[in-house]
């Protein structure tokens, strides 16, 4: 069951990770299918992925509590667990930016902000503190970031400061992942509907489209929200087992 979609934007190759089946298979901008890489059997349900500037995979593997990193040219895996203020860290979402590592930490709903050395240098916390973030973005220069339940995304400078919050309005079922599309216009994953609901930027609902199934075009229990960058909408569908990709 595929889980995350990494996208190298320099290849022009997308990276699926497949927890239940323990590995990570590429395929180019085509869809057309490449290699399986599974660390010679030493991966443990990886769920996110994303490679840094020297080309390492760095992967979230939710069966070992791990932010692992793997090195392909030197043939070296290394699992680190990770730690705020003496608290164990559980990593759900993961990007990288400018050499700095920003997790979800899924016990707390906080996004973390860490160094090379994995240490944290940043916190991102929702506008009451408490109900945390579900899944985040970085987009534009800002990371954004929507609360559990889906009823806002908020927005941070990367320094994580709160820049500014959308509240959306009409949301309903069970939001799980999104994304802010170029000009601004929210898109909202539901996955026990097995929808998109779109909003635009000050939060107003305007449409909803896909629908729950397992023919083509439909989306049964997906579980992550992404545009490629040729403004191609992914869908990553853990219980259909694929990743369906959508022109506008």
């Amino acid at each position: 069951m595929p889980s995350a979609l990494y996208i190298d934007h320099a290849l022009e190759r997308y990276y699926v990770v497949d927890a239940r089946n323990n590995r990570l298979l590429s395929f180019n901008k085509d869809g057309e299918f490449l290699k399986e890489f599974n660390a010679s059997g030493q991966l443990r349900i990886p769920f996110d992925m994303v490679k840094d500037r020297e080309g390492r995979i760095w992967l979230v593997e939710k069966g070992r509590n791990s932010l692992t990193m793997i090195d392909l040219q030197n043939k070296s895996v290394e699992q680190h667990t990770l730690s705020d203020g003496g608290r164990v860290v559980f990593p759900d979402r993961l990007e990288w930016e400018d050499d700095i590592f920003y997790v979800l930490d899924k016990a707390t709903g906080r996004v973390l902000a860490l160094d090379r050395d994995l240490k944290v240098i940043g916190r991102f916390l929702c506008r009451d503190g408490t109900s945390g973030f579900v899944d985040f973005k970085i987009r534009n220069g800002s990371l954004w970031a929507m609360e559990m339940g889906g009823k806002a995304a908020c927005c941070f400078s990367m320094d994580g400061k709160l820049v500014s919050s959308v509240a959306f309005e009409n949301v309903s079922g069970f939001p799980y992942s999104f994304e802010v599309g170029p000009s601004g216009i929210f898109y909202v994953l539901d996955r026990h509907e097995g929808d998109v609901a779109v909003f635009d930027r000050n939060g107003r609902f305007k449409y909803r489209f896909l629908t729950q199934g397992q023919s083509r075009g439909r989306l049964y229990y997906p579980i992550e929200l992404k545009f490629d960058p040729w403004g191609r909408l992914c869908v990553v569908e853990e219980g259909n087992g694929r990743v369906e990709i959508f022109k506008r």
